[in-house]
C-alpha cells in the first residue's frame, strides 16, 4: 500500500458495505483547499448510481458517510457493497484499487466508459441504440427534429469529454471510430462505434498489485483453517461471507494472538444484537485497533 502523510490507503469490505480511507489528492486531483475539499465531497455523496437488468432495478449514492481529517490530507467514505459488486462485475480486470479513480471522475459517462474499458483488450463494436441504453441516454436525445441522429452532438457533449476525462487520469481509455451502413461511403448513415482499447500504465498503481494477487485467493486458503472453521460453523459466517470480509480476518489474525478466543467471546455478545455477523466484524476491527496500537 501506498503511504500518505503516515496513513494508508485502505478497502475494509463489511456485510453491507465497503469502507474506503484514503489521500484527497487520489479523488480531488485538481486541488486541496479545504473549501475545494469539502465541496468535492459534498458533490460526490449527493451523485446518484442506478443499475438495471433483466431482474432488478436500484439506485444508490456513489458514496455515504464521508469525513475529512482536518490538516492530515485523509477522507474517508463508504461504498455500497450493491455498487461495488457492479464495479467489479461489469468489467473483467477491474481493479479494487482504481476506485479512487472512477470517483474521481466528472460526468456519470465517463464513469461507464471507465467500467467499460477497464481490463478490455479486444475493440468493442457497439451500435448507437445499445450505447445509448449503457449510457442512460434517452433514444431521443441527440436527434434533430425529423427524428434524425446528430452524431456531432452525440461526439462534443458524451463521447469527446468522457475520452478526455479517462486520458487525463485512468489506466484505461480508449479511441474510437465511427460505423457506418456502408463502409465505403463516407457520407453512410453512422451506426455505432468501434472502441479500441488504451491502457495507460502511468496511471495505474504497481505497489498495490499484491493486492490484486490476493484478491484472487480465496479466504480458505488465506485464514487459519481452524479461525476459518469457527467462523462457519460456529458463527455462522458463509464462505462468501467470510470471502467478503477476509481482508479483516487476516489482519485480525496477523495482530491478535488468540484470535478465536477473540471470537469466542464476540460471537456471544452478538446474541443480543439485531444484526450478529455484522456486529463481530466492526467488533473486530475496534479489537484490531486495540491490538495494533
Amino acid at each position: 500500500l501506498k503511504d500518505y502523510a503516515g496513513t494508508k490507503r485502505k478497502f475494509e469490505h463489511g456485510l453491507w458495505d465497503v469502507d474506503a480511507q484514503m489521500h484527497v489528492s487520489d479523488v480531488i486531483f485538481s486541488g486541496r483547499d479545504y473549501n475545494e475539499i469539502i465541496a468535492a465531497l459534498d458533490s460526490l455523496a449527493g451523485r446518484f448510481f442506478t443499475y438495471e437488468d433483466d431482474e432488478e432495478w436500484w439506485k444508490c449514492g456513489f458514496i455515504s458517510n464521508p469525513k475529512y481529517k482536518k490538516h492530515t490530507g485523509i477522507i474517508t467514505f463508504r461504498v455500497s457493497n450493491d455498487l461495488w459488486d457492479v464495479f467489479t462485475k461489469f468489467a473483467k480486470g477491474y481493479r479494487e484499487f482504481e476506485l479512487n479513480k472512477a470517483l474521481a471522475l466528472p460526468t456519470g459517462y465517463s464513469l461507464r466508459f471507465y467500467m467499460l474499458m477497464s481490463g478490455q483488450v479486444y475493440p468493442l463494436d457497439i451500435s448507437l441504440d445499445n450505447l445509448k441504453e449503457r449510457l442512460g441516454i434517452p433514444a431521443d436525445k441527440y436527434k434533430d427534429k425529423n427524428g434524425k441522429d446528430r452524431i456531432d452532438n452525440f461526439e462534443e457533449r458524451v463521447l469527446k469529454p468522457a475520452k478526455a476525462a479517462l486520458d487525463e487520469s485512468c489506466p484505461y481509455t480508449f479511441n474510437y471510430v465511427k460505423v457506418r451502413e456502408n463502409p465505403n461511403n463516407k457520407r453512410s448513415k453512422v451506426t455505432g462505434f468501434r472502441f479500441y482499447p488504451v491502457y495507460q500504465p502511468q496511471f495505474r498503481d504497481e505497489e498495490l498489485e499484491v493486492k490484486e494477487l490476493q484478491a484472487k485467493v480465496t479466504a480458505r486458503h488465506q485464514i487459519d483453517s481452524h479461525v476459518y472453521e469457527y467462523l462457519r460453523y460456529s458463527c455462522g459466517f458463509t464462505s462468501e461471507e467470510i470471502n467478503r470480509n477476509k481482508e479483516t480476518f487476516i489482519t485480525a489474525q496477523e495482530n491478535i494472538t488468540d484470535l478465536i478466543r477473540e471470537l469466542a467471546i464476540l460471537n456471544g455478545k452478538s446474541r443480543e444484537k439485531n444484526n450478529p455477523k455484522g456486529w463481530i466484524i466492526n467488533a473486530l476491527k475496534g479489537k484490531i485497533k486495540e491490538y495494533s496500537a
